[in-house]
């Protein structure tokens, strides 16, 4: 019996609205995205296809060709099949490789674009959360060129300009396969059904409007207040462990999701003089994108 392997891809970019995407397709009957990994862990982001790049970095993934296939174990009668890592875009050579050797050259490409300046300032949001990143912005910024190779458990996520140089990530893309299907966060952003159409449209699956498109997903914009909180909400400790024990499931989720409520604050906005920088750093790349994909996408970095 034929294995049942992704026939599309959500690629990235990281902080551009694919939580969101991922969650809207799977609501659909004739579309599988895979939830659980054999173990019933739960899986989002499986990256099996650039493993030997990130498994040393990053706690979360599927290493195994094996196990990969077996997250499609439970596909039914749906017709498309897909999976979304967003670091697929970002390491585009290894990627494209392994999407071929794995999937073949008929996979459709789902690729997600942000502005890359806010991209950029939404992804260090999203790190900072954690313990990946104790600098501010603007020092992250400056000693991005070189970081992945010095610190080698560093998530490739701190690589917030890099990750927005879009041009050649696309364009590989489109040269490697010939169903590429672009959306724009903006476009996600103020038009989430009629973005939503479009995909269904590309991917050929019938229109389906049973989709709650109100819950949003992998939302940032926070930032903690306290660096004592932080530790004892997001490490281990013996007390936690103790309330894991003794709490319902319902009564531990409300536990912190109020003492994170309450040691965090809403994320400053960026620097005006950082956002001018990083708009002139982009100026170019935007510029060439703008005519791989004939859209005029300028209004970025102005």
């Amino acid at each position: 019996m034929k294995d049942k392997l992704p026939n599309f891809l959500i690629v990235g970019a990281a902080k551009s609205g694919t939580s969101s995407l991922h969650n809207y397709l799977n609501q659909h009957p004739e579309v599988f995205m895979p939830s659980y990994d054999k173990k019933g862990m739960k899986v989002k982001e499986p990256r099996f296809l650039i493993k030997d790049l990130v498994k040393h970095r990053l706690h979360n993934g599927v290493w195994d060709w094996e196990e990969y296939k077996s997250l499609f174990n439970n596909v039914k009668d749906e017709v498309f099949i897909g999976e979304s890592t967003v670091l697929y875009l970002y390491f585009y050579k290894h990627a494209i490789g392994n999407i071929k050797k794995y999937l073949g050259e008929n996979v459709k490409i789902i690729i997600m674009l942000r502005n890359p300046t806010d991209r950029a300032y939404s992804a260090f949001q999203h790190v900072s959360r954690g313990f990946k990143e104790q600098n501010s912005f603007e020092e992250a910024l400056e000693i991005e060129e070189g970081r992945l190779d010095e610190e080698f458990s560093l998530t490739p996520m701190v690589m917030y300009r890099e990750m927005g140089l879009y041009y050649d990530m696309v364009r590989e893309y489109k040269v490697n396969f010939k169903d590429v299907h672009i959306v724009f966060y903006e476009d996600f952003r103020d038009d989430t059904h009629g973005e939503i159409k479009k995909v269904f449209d590309f991917l050929g699956t019938t229109i389906d409007t049973n989709i709650d498109f109100l819950s949003h997903h992998n939302v940032g914009g926070t930032r903690w207040k306290n660096e004592k909180m932080k530790h004892f909400i997001m490490k281990n400790s013996s007390l936690k462990s103790v309330l894991k024990k003794v709490s319902p499931n319902f009564f531990k989720k409300f536990v912190r999701e109020t003492l994170i409520s309450i040691s965090t604050d809403k994320v400053l906005p960026m620097k005006e003089n950082t956002r001018i920088k990083l708009n002139k750093f982009f100026e170019d790349d935007v510029k060439k994108l703008s005519d791989l994909l004939n859209v005029d996408l300028t209004h970025w970095t102005k």
